[in-house]
């Protein structure tokens, strides 16, 4: 729009030019005839000169009419200077309108390039970040799986009827409960709601089940217990008094211990180091181990299993804990 507006006021500027070449022109061979007889000028004498008083008459309507084109002429010329100017003026300022329309552009142009790599630049490493959680989140369901069919494993070897026992036939498990261990398990049943939090100071970041991952859209993850963030180097306890059933190490996720409460039994894993030995009776609140720290976090992993007829149940150690 404003390069058209200019061509236009270009051609415009060009016109008048030309217009005021030709009137210069005019003029100059108006004086320059007036000049050469100028004799012939002199009004008085050139009126005396007349014949009859109608050629006197005619020839002073003349010169009236010589001396207004003059000033016509001269009227011209000075109107088209004014209007060649004032194009003139117009036209540089829709130049410097351009000039600065092009600028702002340029610079418009120079900070959406500016935006648009700090756009790519952010998304490159939010698709980075989103590769290393799916990365960590794949190493974390194989240590999942790992410690679950470990789990299992311990506690069904645990149940496992003894030879020459009678207790249990064809290789069932063993569900059979001593006196104590009825007696611990109802009492570790009354406590519900009540019990010790496995760490001094801390919040559930992950809960027991199924819920949606809290950084990764569409991806569903599977708790089967509850995260406890806690203080980097803080101990681990037991949330109530058992016996130390097993002892787990897993390759690259610390290790674990499996306390035995009648017929359940209290997972606590993610453990740097431990400081109780299986077969071990230990008191509410006694410390296991302490917590692994792992990318500058510090998550004590709880799980809460329960033997039964049907085999073994995953329950949500939530509820069974003392509220904060």
């Amino acid at each position: 729009m404003t390069e058209r507006r200019i061509a236009e006021d270009e051609a415009v500027v060009k016109a008048l030019e030309d217009d005021l070449e030709v009137l210069r022109a005019e003029y100059g061979r108006m004086l320059h005839y007036a000049y050469r007889n100028r004799s012939a000028y002199d009004r008085l004498s050139y009126l005396f000169a007349a014949e009859s008083f109608q050629q006197a008459w005619k020839r002073s309507r003349y010169l009236d009419q010589l001396a207004e084109h003059r000033r016509h002429q001269v009227d011209q010329i000075t109107a088209t200077r004014a209007d060649l100017a004032a194009r003139i003026e117009q036209l540089r300022e829709r130049r410097d309108e351009k000039t600065t329309l092009l600028s702002g552009q340029q610079q418009e142009r120079a900070e959406l390039d500016r935006d648009k790599s700090t756009r790519e630049a952010a998304l490159a490493r939010l698709r980075k970040e989103e590769a290393r959680l799916k990365g960590t989140l794949r190493k974390q369901e194989g240590q999942r799986r790992e410690l679950d069919a470990a789990i299992r494993k311990a506690i069904e070897a645990e149940l496992k009827p003894k030879s020459g026992g009678g207790a249990a036939k064809g290789g069932k498990l063993d569900l059979t409960l001593t006196p104590e261990a009825r007696e611990l398990n109802a009492d570790l049943e009354k406590n519900k709601g009540r019990l010790p939090w496995p760490v001094v100071k801390g919040v559930i970041t992950s809960r027991f089940g199924k819920q949606p991952h809290p950084v990764l859209k569409g991806i569903v993850i599977e708790n089967n217990g509850i995260d406890i963030t806690t203080e980097k180097g803080a101990t681990v306890r037991a949330i109530f008094r058992g016996e130390v059933s097993s002892v787990i190490v897993i390759p690259g996720a610390g290790k674990a211990v499996i306390l035995s409460h009648g017929a359940y039994r209290t997972v606590y894993s993610n453990l740097r180091d431990v400081t109780v030995a299986k077969g071990q009776k230990v008191d509410t609140k006694q410390a296991l181990g302490t917590v692994l720290s792992e990318d500058g976090a510090a998550l004590a992993h709880v799980e809460l299993w329960k033997v039964t007829a049907d085999g073994l149940v995953k329950v949500d150690p939530a509820p069974w804990l003392a509220q904060p």
